[in-house]
């Protein structure tokens, strides 16, 4: 059968999403809803301290209090979730024993609430979910409330954590991750200090613009029994991730500039989202398997890392993706420039890239991030393993394209 499956064209795609989106202004209050409709009564709230000091867990809690339901605040979560964090947090939610947990913070708040909600369900050890649907369902409904607009993990079905002993990343990868409710509230990111949104707004145009170049799904095998981790890219994707590009392109050096530009906040927020829902169903590549492995050899910065590599992996796959090239290059009003070559059009849609975090401060080559050039070959070699990317780019990456591409970032 998995012969005969091999051999098929694909003709099908799939789309997953969240159950639930409450996005604008003041959504948090929308929380009390929530807490009612989910008939909660002990719900427990997952942050970490500077989120807690900042008053915006205690947001959450005010609409929490406001249905009646009863609260609890775990708020050591950090940058990096490690694995001995979730079991803290499990054994935190074996002694409480809510019937909701309410997730509010950045990407690795909700992925830690993500990777705990799930493990909750499991009698093994956390250490065995990793990879690719290796989780079971859930028996505890999620809410995540993202404070930053970047990772998008507020819609998508993935949670990096770190092991503490080694200091490695893994991925816990299934559509059991995905968050039952989403509320998306820019008023929750306002105090989001510039570089942070600088960083978080790098991480959503690379998630929005793989997701629109990655492979087509009609090259993969035929998926009879959806065992893809991502679909590749198809037209829903398309649709989300040229909105998030364009948003992306009008608003993220403007909430650079000046945090309280509520309008430009508000774009970043909601670009955020759509970039998290593209790359979650068609997939990242080429970019992101690099920064994985920039992150866990040189500890680099996921928005660094990814400014940095993004335009260099555009420029591998200019050919391949040229036509797509030049179409981000519209999303970003880039054909107001004289240009009406296709192949210019593309070049300059990674050109723009290319200057992005140096007019929003952040380093522009990997020496300026502390990496090394002595470090490229083992970099490459960790980011091949990651299958899963490497499979979805479109021109097919060997180790020595992957070293090729990191000695252009230096």
């Amino acid at each position: 059968m998995n012969r005969i499956a091999d051999s098929l064209k694909r003709t099908t795609w799939n789309h997953f999403s969240g159950n639930q989106l409450t996005f604008g202004p003041g959504a948090i209050g929308t929380l009390t809803g929530v807490v009612q409709r989910e008939q909660a009564r002990r719900v427990l709230i997952i942050s970490d301290q500077r989120l807690v000091d900042a008053g915006l867990a205690s947001q959450a809690e005010i609409a929490i209090q406001a249905s009646s339901a009863t609260s609890q605040v775990f708020g050591e979560g950090e940058a990096e979730p490690s694995i001995l964090t979730v079991k803290r947090l499990l054994c935190a939610a074996q002694d409480y024993k809510p019937d909701l947990f309410v997730a509010v913070g950045g990407g690795s708040i909700m992925d830690l609430a993500k990777a705990a909600a799930v493990a909750l369900a499991y009698d093994g050890d956390v250490e065995d979910l990793f990879a690719c649907d290796h989780v079971p369902r859930r028996n505890i409904r999620l809410v995540c409330v993202p404070t930053t607009a970047g990772t998008g993990s507020e819609v998508s079905h993935a949670a990096m954590i770190k092991n503490h002993l080694t200091g490695v990343k893994s991925v816990m990868l299934s559509q059991n991750l995905r968050p039952d409710i989403a509320i998306v509230d820019p008023q929750m990111m306002l105090s989001c200090p510039p570089q942070v949104a600088a960083e978080s707004g790098m991480v959503a145009l690379t998630h929005a613009i793989e997701a629109y170049l990655v492979r087509n799904f009609y090259s993969f095998p035929e998926d009879l029994e959806h065992g893809l981790p991502f679909e590749g890219n198809h037209p829903v994707g398309d649709m989300y991730a040229e909105k998030a590009i364009r948003l992306i392109g009008r608003n993220l050096q403007r909430v650079v500039d000046d945090p309280e530009d509520f309008a430009a906040q508000s774009g970043m927020a909601f670009a955020a989202t759509l970039a998290g829902i593209a790359f979650s169903s068609c997939g990242a590549s080429l970019t992101q398997a690099i920064q994985n492995a920039l992150s866990c050899t040189c500890q680099t910065r996921d928005g660094v890392g990814s400014g940095i590599v993004l335009p260099a992996v555009m420029q591998f796959w200019a050919e391949t993706r040229q036509s797509r090239l030049a179409q981000i290059a519209g999303f970003l009003e880039l054909d107001g420039t004289g240009k009406t070559q296709e192949s210019e059009m593309a070049l300059s849609a990674i050109q723009w890239v290319r200057e992005v975090p140096d007019h929003i401060g952040l380093p522009t080559g990997l020496t300026a991030a502390g990496v090394n050039p002595e470090d490229v070959a083992a970099l490459a070699a960790t980011a091949v393993s990651s299958q899963n990317l490497i499979d979805l780019s479109p021109l097919t990456a060997t180790v020595d394209d992957l070293i090729s591409i990191l000695k252009t970032c230096f």
